[in-house]
């Protein structure tokens, strides 16, 4: 049996305080029948962004409910670890702000403009390239939705610069336009660009598969912590072994050509490759490899470590791959330790890991089962709450926007966890409508007043 995420209720804020937001989260579980009692039973986990008012040292959401708790673990989302670390990167590495500036550009320049975007889209069909909407890097969204504008950017090299030149001769424009596209012309056409932008199509994409992995419902702690380490050393191998995209743009450059487009030497700035995947790598080991990242004392960075290695190690005895078959007593401590953190029988799963180890990982017994469920249900991302915004922001429309809270909540909660509607019959909910003597959809008249 697998852990179900769901959003349990809709909360009205009066105050952005973390005294405030932690008194409105207790009332609403208190207000759906949860009891302080039970709480402290079942309560294992806090997980949030990394907002001081959320994940304060001193005085935070989590750090308020851990006083009421003690012994739940406050978990910064790696989701948003990862997209802290992208950002320190760009921070740290030169010739980055010029390639966002122009990534920008393009986006203003087609975002803006219905008239640019269907001259775009004349030269995409034109040249029979699929075209793809570019939108903005390293905006506050996650990290695939930068990979997918510089993968846009790369698939539609050809029709980019065949509309930049189209447009910079474009008599009906003035000269200022004009100019302007020449200049996107000539930025595009840069060899410097080119290695950039191939450059962080190769980054972004792994930084996308990562994040999207950590999203995943059915990804743990071990998972993520196993896939996150995978995935900062493929990161590092970039600069030993270069990624496709900048292997195409190394083949470009020989030629000066790129996708039938003749290249330039440009004088604009080119990102310092190796600075920028060691960049990131080290952020991603120093971000995601801890409870939470934000700001802290040294002391209580290396707590935090110490913490996340533990919980780690106590974890990985659970996988039968790290078993040491010559030990009977392998992982006994760490699953006494594990049970005091995640409020399990010690005796009932240690009975349950002894069966467990005889047999040799094939069969779960009931005794151990509450302590995987435990550990499947710490989740390592916030993904479902970035979901449920998602969904809330498609049931309060511009067209839905009197909503009351309650019923918002409440058709959110149908929506997250409800049956599809091809599964619901609505025929027994129109009879009683029409026996009610309501109005039919294809009646052309209203429903007679009562006097």
């Amino acid at each position: 049996m697998e852990p179900i995420a769901f959003p349990l209720d809709l909360v009205e804020l009066d105050s952005m305080s973390a005294a405030h937001i932690k008194e409105q989260i207790m009332g609403c579980l208190l207000k759906n029948g949860f009891t302080v009692e039970l709480l402290r039973e079942i309560l294992i986990g806090f997980c949030s962004d990394g907002a001081s008012v959320m994940l304060g040292v001193k005085s935070g959401v989590g750090k308020l409910l851990q006083d009421d708790f003690p012994g739940i673990i406050l978990w910064h989302c790696l989701n948003h670890r990862l997209e802290l670390a992208v950002d320190q990167a760009l921070d740290v590495t030169g010739g980055t702000k010029d390639f966002q500036a122009f990534m920008g550009s393009l986006y203003s320049l087609y975002s803006q403009s219905p008239k640019n975007m269907r001259q775009l889209s004349e030269c995409a069909h034109n040249l029979d390239i699929a075209l793809r909407r570019i939108g903005k890097v390293f905006s506050v969204r996650w990290v695939a939705s930068s990979w997918r504008a510089v993968s846009a950017v790369w698939q539609s090299y050809p029709a980019l610069a065949q509309h930049f030149r189209e447009a910079s001769e474009d008599d009906t424009r003035d000269s200022r336009e004009r100019a302007k596209f020449k200049g996107l012309l000539s930025k595009l056409c840069s060899i410097n660009f080119l290695k950039s932008l191939a450059l962080m199509a190769d980054v972004l994409t792994e930084l996308k598969n990562l994040s999207e992995i950590l999203q995943n419902r059915k990804t743990t702690l071990p998972k993520a912590h196993d896939i996150m380490t995978t995935y900062v050393k493929r990161i590092e191998s970039f600069n030993r072994y270069p990624g496709q995209h900048a292997v195409d743009a190394s083949q470009a450059e020989e030629v000066m050509e790129f996708k039938g487009e003749e290249l330039r030497v440009g004088r604009s700035p080119i990102i310092d490759s190796a600075q920028f995947i060691r960049a990131v790598a080290d952020n991603m080991k120093e971000r995601l490899f801890t409870t939470t990242a934000n700001r802290a004392q040294a002391s209580v960075a290396a707590n935090r470590k110490e913490a996340y290695n533990s919980l780690i190690n106590q974890m990985a005895v659970l996988n039968p791959d790290n078993w040491d078959h010559d030990n009977p007593r392998f992982g006994d401590n760490e699953v006494r330790a594990l049970c005091d953190v995640l409020h399990v029988n010690q005796q009932e799963a240690h009975l349950g890991f002894t069966e467990y180890k005889a047999s040799g990982g094939r069969n779960i017994p009931n005794k151990m089962k509450k302590l995987l469920m435990a550990v499947d249900t710490l989740s390592p991302s916030n993904a479902d709450c970035e979901r449920g915004f998602s969904t809330m922001n498609n049931i309060i429309t511009e067209y839905r926007s009197k909503l009351t809270t309650k019923n918002a909540a409440n058709l959110l909660f149908i929506s997250s966890v409800g049956p599809p509607c091809r599964q619901w019959d609505p025929l027994p909910y129109v009879k009683t409508w029409l026996g009610k003597g309501r109005r039919a959809a294809h009646s052309t008249s209203c429903m007679a007043r009562r006097v």
